[in-house]
């Protein structure tokens, strides 16, 4: 929170923007419209430090979806 905070973001415009910087595809989703416009708005750059910092974010076990390592900091 406190790192969208500093960017003037929201945090799953954050989220997606960092899935962005990875070279992967983001698949936000809503059915809500101003949310579907709000996570359109990622014409920001994460700086290399915090992209470090969500890089290594502790591992946490979300069940049959661990594997996938954007979150996990693998």
């Amino acid at each position: 929170t406190a790192m969208a905070e500093r960017y003037g973001v929201s945090v799953p415009q954050l989220c997606i923007r960092y899935t962005l910087d990875l070279g992967t595809v983001s698949l936000p989703k809503t059915a809500n419209p101003a949310h579907m416009r709000d996570n359109a708005q990622v014409d920001f750059a994460i700086s290399e430090e915090d992209m470090d910092t969500l890089r290594g974010l502790e591992h946490r076990e979300y069940g049959e979806f661990s594997f996938f390592p954007v979150y996990s900091g693998k």
